[in-house]
């Protein structure tokens, strides 16, 4: 026996041996449980439909209280009702999953799907040991900067959670939800329903996702104070903090967690709390020149906490303000969870040992670095990730949330994210130190069925294409060219000629690439036509910032990338607020040409 990386799994297993032979797959050969389980026919029922996707062959499902006459079968086991880890041996007659839990034993499916390889007709005797390194291991999607998802599409996200062995995911929410009390907040702006995340609640507990309840409950409460009926609330004129001196705040977030909360099953709720830039500047400044700002948070998170409490929920919180305030860590509750974050690559990652110092429950949180992007700064985003789990893991975090944001109108495409999300998922359930090729490889094969791993490849050279001559933070240089007024020229006139040059040599050479293997993304439609129009739009702004083709020229290739902008959106959200995307399109378009 040896111990490989191949096949190409995601995430890679803590130990994979290979053994001698194969297991043929014929169909009709059984999947069998020892009983009927809701959780466990799942499971079942997810490799059965992988193995026909992939090969053409279908499996039957069915239950036998014993299995060793059956000739060739798989078998699916559990050992308890929790637990992730599993075990996986595949031999020349038998291939058995063992589950520690029904979490476990799907992981373990899952796994054993991806050793199906299309074209294939056996799968290679294999044994796997595994579990995670992280308890907990999630994403979070913004709903709230423009774009409001299908619920097909969140769906489709948690489809693909389950196959990384993702558990926990976060809809951040400031007004998108439709409050039947408050209806004037999330008016326009295509809010999910109670009947929706009912729907998704169980879909994702279907698939053993933690589906945690988000709601802004500090800061970014701007869509709420905007309102003329909630405006007494606001901490200060900016109408962005909801202010904890203020007394009807707390009846105000009692009467949206009444409605909102119910519709999880989750223990928790993460009421976020982050970036209250005026607090203790407003309606609370005397208290905070009194007690202190850090007291002033800490004595809102509490109250929070209760009221949370009261709808049978813990409370999640990020993790800045404590930053600001480290006096405040040994007086935090140890019921909450704090999200510690920070999204670039040169970081203290390792400032989480406070929290562990102190006995505070604690996750990291990265990001996939796709905001304010034509596409995503991969290796930004990579480093980032990889220093946190490692952080997590080391200073023992609870777990880690992937978060993918939307930040000025949320014009990143979701499909871009897909590699931001898969080594998410290997840096928070096994190892980072993984090689970019293997990792390219397996990440091709698993989400695309592309085994020469050209499409990982093409995802990170995209991904290191964002160089203009200057430094925009937590954006990418070249949106922030491609938006740019072209008259005020605020960023076109920082561009540096050289190094845009070989930035748009390197773009050209990515879509050549992507031209001469368009075939390879064909599993991912969505994804393929997203990743074109990132190659295009990029293009477009390195050519904006060398003055290579006339301004009305440009105006016009502009126009047209924004109808295609719009096409993918609409396939993906609800119509939500697509406004504010067009707007950055309008003024360069329209600066472009001449107006």
């Amino acid at each position: 026996m040896r111990l490989v990386t191949e096949p190409w799994l995601l995430p890679l297993p803590k130990r994979v041996r290979r053994e001698e032979g194969s297991f043929s797959l014929r169909s009709g050969i059984p999947i069998v449980l020892s009983r009927s389980n809701d959780d466990d026919i799942r499971s079942a029922e997810a490799l059965r439909d992988r193995v026909l996707r992939k090969t053409g062959r279908r499996l039957a499902i069915e239950c036998h209280a014993k299995s060793s006459d059956l000739g060739p079968r798989i078998e699916l086991r559990r050992r308890g009702d929790y637990g992730q880890g599993y075990r996986l041996r595949v031999g020349p007659k038998v291939a058995t999953v063992t589950g520690l839990g029904a979490a476990g034993l799907r992981y373990g499916a899952e796994t054993l799907a991806q050793l199906v390889v299309p074209g294939r007709k056996s799968i290679p005797a294999i044994s796997i040991d595994d579990r995670p390194a992280l308890a907990e291991r999630g994403l979070l999607i913004d709903i709230s900067r423009g774009k409001v998802p299908t619920k097909e599409t969140l769906e489709g996200i948690m489809d693909l959670m389950v196959q990384l062995k993702l558990n926990l995911l976060m809809l951040y929410t400031e007004h998108t939800f439709k409050f039947r009390r408050h209806p004037a907040i999330g008016r326009g702006a295509s809010p999910l329903s109670a009947a929706d995340l009912l729907e998704l609640d169980a879909y994702a507990a279907a698939r053993h996702i933690d589906l945690v309840p988000t709601l802004q409950s500090l800061g970014h409460m701007h869509q709420h104070l905007k309102i003329r009926r909630y405006r007494p609330l606001a901490e200060s004129e900016k109408k962005w903090s909801i202010s904890p001196a203020v007394a009807g705040s707390y009846k105000h977030l009692e009467d949206l967690y009444s409605e909102y909360l119910p519709n999880f099953r989750s223990e928790w709720f993460n009421a976020n709390c982050d970036e209250p830039v005026d607090l203790g500047l407003g309606r609370s400044k005397k208290w905070a020149e009194r007690e202190g700002r850090g007291t002033v948070f800490r004595t809102h998170l509490e109250r929070v906490e209760a009221l949370a409490a009261r709808f049978g929920k813990k409370t999640m919180f990020w993790g800045d303000v404590v930053h600001e305030h480290p006096e405040q860590i040994k007086l935090l509750s140890r019921e909450a969870i704090l999200l510690d974050w920070w999204y670039e690559a040169d970081h203290d990652f390792e400032r989480v040992r406070v929290f562990s110092k102190h006995g505070i429950p604690f996750m990291v949180t990265c990001g996939t670095s796709s905001w304010n992007t034509l596409f995503p700064r991969g290796d930004n985003a990579v480093a980032n990730i990889t220093g946190h789990a490692e952080a997590g893991k080391r200073f023992g975090a609870r777990g880690i949330i992937n978060t993918d944001w939307g930040d000025n109108g949320h014009f990143n495409m979701l499909g871009n994210s897909l590699f931001g999300f898969a080594w998410g998922a290997q840096a928070g359930w096994g190892r980072s130190d993984i090689d970019e090729r293997s990792f390219e490889r397996a990440f091709s094969l698993q989400l695309f069925g592309d085994r020469r791993g050209v499409v990982g490849r093409l995802y990170r050279l995209l991904g290191r294409l964002h160089d203009t001559g200057f430094e925009h933070f937590n954006n990418s240089p070249l949106k922030s060219v491609y938006f740019d007024d072209a008259v005020e020229a605020k960023f076109l006139s920082r561009v540096d000629a050289r190094v845009l040059e070989r930035t748009r040599k390197g773009l050209l050479s990515v879509q050549e690439l992507f031209a001469s293997h368009a075939e390879r993304f064909e599993a991912r439609p969505l994804a393929k036509a997203e990743l074109e129009l990132a190659i295009d739009a990029s293009i477009l702004a390195a050519d904006k910032g060398l003055g290579r083709q006339q301004a009305r020229r440009l105006a016009r290739r502009q126009t047209k990338l924004l109808a295609r902008h719009h096409e993918l959106w609409l396939a993906r959200n609800r119509p939500s607020n697509f406004e504010a995307t067009r707007a950055l399109y309008l003024r360069s378009i329209e600066s472009l040409n001449g107006r």
